[in-house]
């Protein structure tokens, strides 16, 4: 409840406890009656039951009775209106927030699925909300998922490894799943759920513990990240190696829109297939350089040099400016994963 509500409320409160405190030592100022004989009288005035006055009223008690009896009828109106219009508000909107949510989820494709709202989860979320990524976060705790949906974000209350869960939060249409559980024994069921809903989600795991990382693997996750390992990585990197590491950071860093890496996969029909690097696409004629070739059999050539061949299927890592990579995606008839 808002601070604004919990005023009015204890408001109304403070104001009803008002009216009883004053019709009962009115009662027993005018008439002489003991505590329990005057709230009695107040009760049965107020809620209107039709009793028989506990004792015969004098004028002056009359007068204060019909004093009390529209003091009452004013109070409870007020009481009665303002408790319905809050209810009546958060109820319609509840309902509203959950039926539009429902909609949303029942036609979102091609999606992403945040398996938990903590440190690592939320960073994913501010990340995937840069990029303009479709995503939706699943998280336990209600406190937590609170503050997710404070944030703007599309979420869905439950475990991760709950089937259920997962069909409402999409996962049959999804096409991600990052995996930012803080237990890596919840991490393996919530992947081999997420796997037996739908084989194709490229699964991105959160691993805990070390030896974890290979299990992770095993059951279905495509990519492992250890945040401990990458954070020890980029401390050294940027003791030992600080121009480097500053240049990566600037290549990697999502809110910089002027160089970025992004991966195609070759058409068949591009005119790149069956050609090299130097005839075909090389960086001074398009301002793109190639930084890896997948093959689909698995083998890749990292930094390649200019009379390396690429063929339709290559999957393809490519630098350079936003513009220019657009122009060299378009020429190579792929679809970009991101």
């Amino acid at each position: 409840m808002e601070k604004d509500k919990r005023v009015s409320f204890w408001g109304l409160l403070l104001l009803a406890a008002t009216l009883v405190v004053v019709g009962t030592l009115g009662y027993m100022f005018i008439e002489g009656w003991n505590a329990l004989d005057s709230v009695y009288m107040v009760v049965i005035t107020l809620a209107t039951v039709g009793f028989r006055e506990v004792h015969v009223l004098s004028p002056a008690g009359i007068i204060f009775t019909i004093l009390l009896i529209v003091f009452g009828l004013v109070t409870l109106y007020y009481v009665i209106r303002t408790l319905g219009e809050y209810m009546l508000e958060n109820k319609l909107e509840e309902n509203l927030n959950l039926k539009r949510m429902e909609r949303t989820l029942k036609h979102l494709a091609g999606h992403y699925i945040v398996c938990g709202f903590g440190r690592v989860g939320r960073q994913v979320v501010r990340e995937l909300t840069k990029e303009a990524v479709q995503f939706v976060v699943v998280e336990k705790d209600i406190e937590t998922l609170e503050r997710c949906k404070e944030e703007g974000n599309l979420c869905v209350l439950g475990d991760a490894n709950d089937e259920h869960v997962l069909k409402q939060a999409g996962a049959m249409n999804a096409k991600g799943l990052i995996v930012c559980l803080g237990r890596d024994s919840d991490a393996v069921l919530t992947i081999v759920t997420a796997k037996s809903l739908n084989h194709n989600l490229f699964v991105v795991a959160r691993a805990n513990q070390q030896n974890t990382a290979s299990k992770l693997l095993q059951v279905g996750a495509d990519r492992v990240v250890s945040p401990h390992e990458i954070g020890a990585f980029r401390m050294v990197n940027f003791a030992l190696n600080p121009e480097v590491a500053d240049f990566l950071d600037d290549v990697q860093d999502l809110s910089n829109k002027e160089i970025e890496i992004d991966d195609v996969i070759v058409a068949n029909t591009s005119p790149v297939a069956g050609h090299s690097i130097a005839s075909k696409l090389s960086n001074r004629n398009y301002g793109v350089s190639v930084l890896a070739i997948h093959k689909p059999d698995g083998n890749a050539i990292i930094n390649p040099t200019g009379d390396a061949v690429i063929d339709g299927g290559d999957r393809l890592i490519l630098l350079g400016t936003r513009d220019k990579l657009a122009n060299v995606l378009k020429m190579l008839g792929g679809k970009p994963r991101s």
